[in-house]
């Protein structure tokens, strides 16, 4: 008997950067010799510290559930975070700990949306963010950034695109995949847009630690508290503190919010992992040197890999202002035979075993995200390899 899944299932996809990984995996199982990309972590191990927490935690015993929306003292660890970054004050009633950054996205679309509400999401955008909207049964509205502005949102674009049904806009600053920041005037603009239109800005912090030297990562509340009602912040301690593994997101948003949240995690997932938990707690309290070093490391290889990504034939790339991705613009490889990023994607896989994540996947096709969160000698024969096969397609 056919199975019979669920319209809302059959309209999502599969995630591109976890295919891409995959293809890496299958080709390595045969033998080949394959440099990746594609990842969306960082390289290093988690901080010795933050795993020392996780450690005494479970020798401590702290392996029960705990409250559905996270242990009393990271809750207010985050309303710290927050009241001290912001200026504004959060109370530990206005977070919730989530089984990642994901988790927390999805649990904020699921207790906000109904069927038709509209969610803006500038491309190029991050790749779960539309399939999670549609999955609440929201509709999401993508509005492209400009790459001759290095893909910064600006608040005309919005304005643009908004309409009566429009719910939510999506804010990833800093941006996966572009590295692109929103800068200070710009987020102005967007939060009294906000206030005078009455949507809700989601701001996805992910990379909000990942701002390189000239740049500042800033909130919708740079207008003052009026927009501390219309403001949701999603954050994760997996790619700051190198914790992908480890799956502690946070939200901080109005009390109400939560309180649903909180709810809806408790009939789903319930608790992020305890030992986890406690790990995070000591990440975000704890020794933050870990941080600036890694920082410091991905800028250093950003300089390193983005004046070689440039001299490839074909390409052109914005300088990314935080994160770890360089989005460079491979329209002039595209032709009759590799159509599309996609196509060009899975090309350089099989011509020189390298993979990278296509643009497609992140809603603007003719481009490619290359992840620098590897060492330097992976990047510099991923891209030795890069250009010589792209030497081909110009011949």
């Amino acid at each position: 008997m056919a199975m019979k899944l669920s319209e809302r299932v059959q309209q999502i996809g599969p995630s591109a950067t976890m295919a891409a990984s995959e293809r890496a995996r299958q080709l390595r199982a045969t033998g080949v010799d394959v440099l990746d990309l594609g990842p969306g972590q960082p390289d290093f191990d988690t901080p010795e510290h933050i795993r020392e927490a996780g450690v005494r935690a479970i020798r401590e015993g702290r392996t029960r559930y705990t409250a559905v929306a996270g242990i009393p003292e990271l809750r207010e660890a985050v309303a710290d975070l927050y009241s001290h970054r912001e200026g504004i004050i959060y109370r530990p009633e206005e977070t919730m700990i989530t089984c990642g950054g994901k988790q927390g996205l999805f649990n904020i679309f699921a207790a906000l949306l109904n069927p038709g509400d509209e969610v803006i999401i500038p491309t190029p955008y991050w790749v779960s963010f539309p399939e999670q909207v549609k999955l609440a049964g929201g509709v999401p509205v993508p509005v492209d950034t400009d790459e001759a502005d290095g893909f910064e949102l600006r608040a005309e674009t919005i304005l643009d695109a908004c309409t009566e049904r429009t719910k939510v806009v999506l804010l990833n600053t800093p941006s996966n995949p572009s590295g692109a920041v929103i800068g200070r005037d710009e987020m102005q603009d967007l939060a009294r847009l906000a206030l005078e239109r009455d949507f809700y800005l989601l701001v996805d912090e992910c990379y909000a630690s990942l701002v390189y030297e000239g740049s500042e990562h800033v909130t919708p509340l740079v207008v003052g508290p009026e927009a501390k009602d219309v403001t949701i912040f999603c954050g994760s301690c997996s790619k700051s503190y190198a914790m992908t593994g480890w799956r502690v997101g946070y939200v901080a948003a109005p009390a109400p919010l939560i309180k649903a949240c909180s709810s809806l995690q408790g009939h789903s997932t319930s608790n992020a992992a305890s030992v986890s938990q406690y790990a995070a707690l000591e990440a975000l309290v704890g020794d933050q040197t870990p941080v600036r070093q890694m920082l410091t490391t991905f800028a250093e290889r950003r300089d390193a890999v983005l004046p070689r990504i440039r001299e490839i034939s074909g390409m052109t790339c914005v300088e990314p202002r935080g994160a770890f991705y360089a989005f460079p613009n491979v329209n002039g490889l595209l032709s009759e035979d590799l159509a599309t990023s996609a196509d060009l994607s899975a090309w350089l896989i099989d011509e020189c075993h390298v993979v990278t994540v296509p643009g497609t996947a992140f809603g603007r096709d003719g481009y490619l995200r290359l992840s620098y969160a590897t060492s330097m000698t992976v990047l510099e024969e991923a891209l030795e390899r890069i250009a010589g096969a792209c030497e081909k397609l110009a011949t």
